[in-house]
């Protein structure tokens, strides 16, 4: 297991596992990781690289290019939810450390696909699920539209957390590895990462 976490005494470690958690399962789920990071970013926030999407999924997002009924959506589908995968394995990884659910970054996570993630599961048909969509509203005081993810993140652990974590027990050797070598380098690229696993 991890060592127990303190309150305000290593936020470094929390934040090196939480990438860690999306490069483990980002590789498990087909997503080649190019580089962690921990050197804080103006969110002061850590970060995991991983290749562009692909051109069909780039097209969906862009100008919902496909509805269910085409072949591509299946593709496009399958592309989404593991990468909604891969983005909760980071707050349920870095839970394992600080034994507390960071809902802030998990949501800043998902935001990062919350269009594309709209046009895949907003899409009336079989695979249709609002609850996964983003709600819009317009706040006055600001003067512009904010995008609401709160139902998002929920949804997407109700379908998927379970798995996730599960996969996370199975490579926590794999994790534990890449957390330290982040926490001691601060920054590393994929073939480090991949260097450390474990088959636990």
């Amino acid at each position: 297991m991890f060592e127990p976490y303190h309150h305000n005494m290593d936020e470094d470690r929390a934040a090196a596992a939480h990438v860690a958690g999306h490069g483990v399962i980002g590789e498990i789920m087909g997503f080649e990781c190019l580089g962690l990071t921990i050197r804080w970013t103006d969110q002061h926030l850590g970060a995991c690289r991983w290749p562009a999407m692909p051109e069909i999924v780039f097209e969906q997002l862009q100008f919902q290019s496909y509805v269910p009924a085409d072949p591509e959506f299946e593709q496009i589908k399958d592309w989404v939810v593991r990468r909604i995968k891969s983005y909760l394995a980071g707050a349920l990884a870095e839970t394992m450390v600080t034994g507390e659910y960071n809902l802030a970054w998990a949501t800043t996570d998902l935001n990062m696909i919350s269009v594309i993630t709209r046009n895949v599961f907003g899409a009336h048909g079989p695979d249709f699920d609002e609850r996964l969509t983003s709600e819009i509203y317009y706040d006055v005081d600001l003067g512009m539209e904010i995008e609401d993810l709160t139902r998002v993140v929920l949804r997407a652990r109700e379908r998927w957390d379970q798995e996730v974590q599960a996969k996370l027990a199975e490579n926590s050797g794999w994790v534990r590895a890449v957390t330290q070598l982040v926490l001691e380098h601060k920054s590393i690229n994929g073939n480090q990462m991949r260097s450390v696993r474990h088959r636990d």
